[in-house]
């Protein structure tokens, strides 16, 4: 057998890539040169993905969690997309399938047909009928390669966006890789004594410093308010919480998970109104006010006193010291 040459199995891809299948319409605007962008998006989320060792292999699943996946590729869609437009991730992971590196693998007793892709809209329907993609093993291997990453990054962003798109969407890959590099700082840090002593969060860009927090913290809480432990991940990969700071930043400086919360946003809200806190041995602390007329807190008083649901790492429960904190500045 005869090997091909890598530059030509990469010039194969290039051509791929560059010829995508995109719909044309009145929705799309000259910075996604008048066609539908949700397919090289995708792909510019994936390729995150597989710099970051997250897919580690040809096949990606859409039965797991699809968090990371859909906040990268929402990310990429509001850099060049107005904000009254939105997209479900599914659409290009389904349509993707008329593209030759990317197949459908449909779940069991069903059949991947032009008829049945076409009717996905939502990633509840895309799970009816696929239980994820493969790529090209091929594509998959020079994937693995940051310079080959580059190259086909590259043929996405010159083939399917205007000059200014490209340099909005360059950006937005530069704020996911430091995010991603400041949410390993986190965690690598999480178990020192005091993050704040250690690690220079202002050098990083607020919005790679509100990412890499967010992830950090809601990963580690598992999606979970820690206050009313409520759990809600869409199956578009939305979650319930926020990550909340104890003690805020711009008064610390300080990113440490242990000085974040997983909130819901009410629980979130009446967080950080001094309305709600957590005592010295981890319990609910409701303030009086909650309950003063004339305002129906609800749920909310039934939370007083019991347990907060914290991480499963211990080391990485909040620390007293910010607790200690909120409690004072809000007389809880």
């Amino acid at each position: 057998m005869i090997n091909v040459p890598e530059m030509t199995v990469l010039d194969k891809y290039i051509r791929q890539f560059a010829r995508l299948r995109r719909a044309p319409g009145r929705a799309f605007t000259p910075a996604t040169k008048n066609l539908a962008p949700h397919k090289p998006l995708l792909l510019l989320a994936v390729l995150d993905l597989v710099a970051r060792g997250v897919i580690t292999s040809s096949f990606i699943e859409v039965t797991g969690d699809l968090v990371e996946l859909n906040d990268l590729f929402t990310g990429y869609w509001r850099r060049v997309v107005p904000i009254t437009q939105k997209s479900s991730i599914a659409f290009p992971f389904s349509r993707l399938h008329n593209e030759p590196f990317w197949e459908l693998v449909p779940v069991s007793s069903r059949e991947i047909t032009p008829a049945a892709v076409s009717t996905v809209g939502s990633v509840s329907q895309l799970r009816s009928i696929a239980i994820g993609a493969r790529l090209d093993d091929d594509l998959f291997l020079l994937l693995q390669s940051p310079e080959k990453r580059m190259v086909l990054r590259s043929v996405l962003l010159q083939s399917c966006f205007s000059e200014d798109a490209q340099i909005a969407l360059q950006e937005q890959a530069q704020i996911n890789a430091e995010a991603f590099s400041y949410n390993l700082e986190l965690v690598q840090m999480a178990h020192q004594p005091w993050v704040k002593e250690i690690l220079e969060g202002e050098k990083y860009k607020p919005v790679v410093r509100y990412q890499g927090f967010r992830r950090a913290v809601v990963t580690t809480y598992d999606h979970r308010c820690a206050l009313c432990g409520v759990r809600i991940v869409t199956s578009e990969g939305h979650t319930v919480v926020d990550a909340a700071h104890i003690v805020p930043w711009s008064v610390d400086r300080n990113d440490d998970i242990r000085n974040g919360l997983a909130l819901c946003k009410l629980c979130h809200w009446a967080f950080d109104e001094g309305m709600m806190g957590v005592s010295d041995g981890y319990n609910v602390i409701t303030s009086r006010q909650i309950g003063a007329d004339p305002n129906v807190p609800g749920f909310l008083l039934t939370l007083s006193g019991r347990g907060i649901i914290p991480p499963g790492d211990k080391d990485l429960w909040p620390e007293q010291k910010y607790l200690g904190w909120h409690r004072s500045k809000w007389r809880l």
